[in-house]
């Protein structure tokens, strides 16, 4: 097989951009050959023609690095007396910045794809940054340690006077324990919300515009993917706390109810003011009620919030009155014995959603369909059915007022759908009590190890099924994963990681007190704050400016600077002990 030296770039001037790579093709086939590319989660069988080569040339093509690529070459009907044919296929995943070749010679020989320039190392900006904030880190700790021992009591020679021992005797008798707003608060739970506030902002940002920090195209489970239901989930473990706080102080089951529907609609007004400010940054025009996208993040943990509130409102216990649940053969089921009601209105939910997905009829489209639809998907069978029976009930239901984009990174162009719709909202209902259920388990036993067990026993429970949904592979199995539909099997994974998550956290934070939770706690005692603000400066300056050249190393410091500058926003309110709730 020819191995070419020559040179893989037709135009010089020409500069690649992030995730992108030269591929050099030569052809020395007697006949012109149309080449063929296409994301291998996106094949089915056709590919998007990128380029014609003529007999006996070479050509460099620009191909993407984000995803593996499935490629091919077809010979066009007229100059084939066998009709058209298609030949070599393979995936590949290319590299960043590398360039590579691919020798066609004749009929179905093809050499494999060889390396003729390597790749850039696109992930050392990820360990660079990793390395100086945790340089940061240890100077920041060692720092306080410093300023401990300077405080200290004890003199350098060890040795205090009778003014020192009084001074001492009487600071401890008149000295009283400061109760804040942020001590009372379950620093366990401020971590894990701050740490999904920060990493929300962070991906909204950009996320360095690496693959791992942006959501996935529509199968698949990305770093981004898992924000919002892990915030999500954590939103209902703090329901189980405070309404049974709530319930133990005496307060009226109706007054509760009317608070999480005051909650629960001021989130639904700000959700909606975000949406005409976005409106407003990507069109130049305030939002009219023609073109209002209704449904959003907010909305959605409004809705979800409101709905799991108003059952631990209505059904929970503020103090154990079955004494068999509480001593009884049954008491290591406590938490879920009592909470039948919940559970059984949970099941009726999940019942309901499964129903509708996999049997209501869709016009065009086969029952159960959950992809992307797009000419791409199928060979463009299922053009017409993005998102199955949810982005139909949502375009029937929103019409304009829904996601407007519509371009899809993998799958070109697709119908409107809205990731935050009414079906994706009910999948977040499980979701929030999944963390609500992770509330009780905290609240019902005392001991470390009866905690920790439990959670490690749901997220194993949850990620077994899920994987079984699924065929453990990402776009295979009954139920695929996808964000993008808020499917079941995502559900059950982004639950099982938060179950994991939060026992890792629970034992470091509360129990065995090795990490006080910084910087990520100062952000989980503001969090609606932090992303209301992070939604309302995007883009504007010093938060973010213009990059005239575009590399992940140079975005990813943009958006780390971002992050950083509102978690130093976070540490300013949590030092002056200012909490703004909604």
């Amino acid at each position: 097989m020819l191995n070419t030296a020559l040179d893989p770039y037709i135009d010089a001037n020409e500069t690649l951009g992030i995730d992108e790579a030269y591929f050099y093709i030569l052809n020395l086939y007697r006949y012109p050959v149309l080449f063929y590319s296409i994301a291998w989660e996106a094949y089915w069988g056709k590919g998007m023609l990128q380029t014609t080569l003529p007999p006996q040339s070479n050509r460099s093509v620009v191909v993407s690095t984000k995803y593996p690529l499935h490629i091919y070459y077809g010979v066009n009907e007229e100059e084939s007396s066998s009709g058209y044919l298609e030949y070599c296929h393979t995936t590949y995943s290319f590299k960043e910045h590398g360039s590579y070749g691919w020798n066609i010679s004749s009929e179905n020989i093809c050499s494999d794809i060889y390396v003729i320039r390597e790749p850039t190392g696109t992930y050392l900006p990820i360990f660079a940054a990793f390395m100086i904030y945790t340089l940061l880190a240890i100077l920041w700790t060692t720092s306080k340690v410093i300023v401990r021992m300077i405080r200290g009591k004890l003199s350098p020679d060890n040795v205090h006077d009778d003014l020192d021992r009084l001074q001492e005797t009487e600071n401890t008798a008149h000295s009283v324990i400061r109760t804040t707003k942020s001590s009372t608060r379950i620093h366990s739970v401020d971590t894990f919300r701050g740490l999904c506030v920060l990493l929300m902002i962070f991906v909204n940002n950009g996320g360095g515009k690496y693959v791992i920090f942006n959501h996935s195209a529509w199968f698949g489970l990305t770093v981004a993917d898992l924000v919002l239901p892990l915030f999500a989930w954590i939103m209902g473990l703090t329901i189980a706390i405070s309404k049974r706080a709530e319930l133990r102080i005496v307060v009226s089951r109706t007054k509760i109810s009317l608070r999480c529907l005051l909650r629960s609609a001021i989130l639904i007004l700000i959700g909606l003011m975000l949406n005409s400010m976005q409106n407003l940054h990507s069109m130049g025009t305030m939002a009219s009620l023609s073109n209002l996208r209704f449904p959003g993040v907010l909305q959605l943990l409004a809705v979800s919030y409101f709905v799991c509130a108003m059952l631990e409102t209505i059904f929970m216990k503020p103090y154990s009155q079955d004494t068999l649940l509480q001593f009884g053969r049954f008491a290591s089921l406590r938490d879920i014995l009592g909470s039948w009601p919940q559970w059984l209105i949970m099941a009726s939910i999940l019942t309901i959603h499964t129903s509708i997905t996999f049997l209501l009829p869709v016009p065009g489209c086969p029952r159960g369909y959950l992809g992307p639809g797009g000419k791409y998907d199928h060979r463009g069978k299922y053009e017409n059915c993005t998102a199955g029976a949810a982005g139909y009930i949502d375009r029937m239901i929103f019409g304009n007022h829904m996601y407007s984009k519509q371009k899809n990174i993998i799958y070109d162009s697709i119908l409107p759908y809205d990731p935050e719709g009414l079906m994706n909202t009910i999948s977040a209902i499980l979701i929030v009590y999944f963390g609500v259920h992770a509330g009780k388990i905290l609240m019902f036993y005392y001991q470390c190890n009866s905690k920790v067990i439990r959670w490690l026993l749901w997220a194993i429970l949850t990620g077994v099924i899920a994987g079984v949904l699924c065929n453990f592979k990402t776009q295979e199995g009954v139920i695929p994963v996808s964000k993008k539909m808020m499917s079941l099997s995502f559900v059950l994974t982004s639950s099982s990681f938060g179950f994991l998550l939060y026992a890792a956290l629970y034992i470091l934070i509360d129990y065995r007190q090795y990490w006080s939770g910084a910087p990520f706690i100062y952000a989980g005692t503001n969090p609606i704050f932090l992303y209301v603000g992070h939604i309302l400066t995007k883009g504007l300056f010093p938060w973010a400016w213009n990059i005239p050249y575009h590399s992940h190393a140079s975005l990813l410091f943009m958006n780390l600077w971002t992050t950083t500058l509102w978690g130093i926003i976070a540490y300013f309110l949590y030092w002056r002990d200012i909490v703004i709730t909604v």
